[in-house]
């Protein structure tokens, strides 16, 4: 008899092991499960946030880049002939900065200074034939502003420094990157 209670009070407990979990400790579980899911999202979460920085510096460089290449590549001047010599001089070279009659956007402007319609505020991406790019560049806009600058010195629009522009492109990214500003300047040849 004795050895049928030790039989019978092993299968208990083996039948009590076997059972599984307890409600106190599946809750347990599911608590510790939950705060450790919620720490590793507070550490990720701004990491995957914070690496959308720079790819947005990355395009804005090279937008504000390829602005200013084509800013660049037209004349110093309306005066100014085709290949640039002879250089204009303070009698010919245009007094006011801006577009010119008739130079619309920017597939009508052909001189350095043309650039200046864009100074003063942001304005929305567009080609270099002035059509709108802003749903390729969604958040984007620069600015281009141009200043006579001939001695170098930083102080624009001094009387008589006719010698050189410098153009100032400002192209600003959506949320998480800083603004991009790159300058040259464009001698009078």
């Amino acid at each position: 008899m004795c050895s049928a209670r030790v039989n019978s009070r092993a299968a208990t407990a083996s039948r009590r092991r076997s059972r599984g979990f307890t409600l106190v400790e599946i809750i347990v579980g599911l608590v510790l499960s939950t705060v450790a899911i919620s720490l590793v999202a507070t550490l990720i979460l701004p990491l995957f946030e914070r690496s959308t920085g720079p790819v947005f510096q990355i395009r804005a460089a090279e937008l504000a880049q390829s602005i200013l290449d084509d800013a660049m590549s037209r004349r110093y001047d309306e005066a100014s002939p085709v290949g640039g010599s002879p250089p204009c001089t303070v009698a010919t070279c245009s007094a006011t900065l801006g577009a010119d009659a008739g130079e619309a956007d920017r597939g009508d402007f052909d001189d350095v200074d043309d650039f200046n319609v864009f100074c003063g505020s942001s304005n929305d991406v567009q080609d270099v034939f002035g059509n709108d790019l802003s749903a390729l560049f969604n958040g984007y806009s620069f600015e281009v502003c141009v200043a006579y600058d001939g001695n170098y010195n930083g102080t624009l629009n001094e009387a008589g420094e006719i010698d050189a522009k410098v153009i100032t492109v400002t192209v600003t990214p959506p949320i998480q990157a800083s603004i991009v500003s790159i300058s040259a300047y464009r001698g009078n040849y």
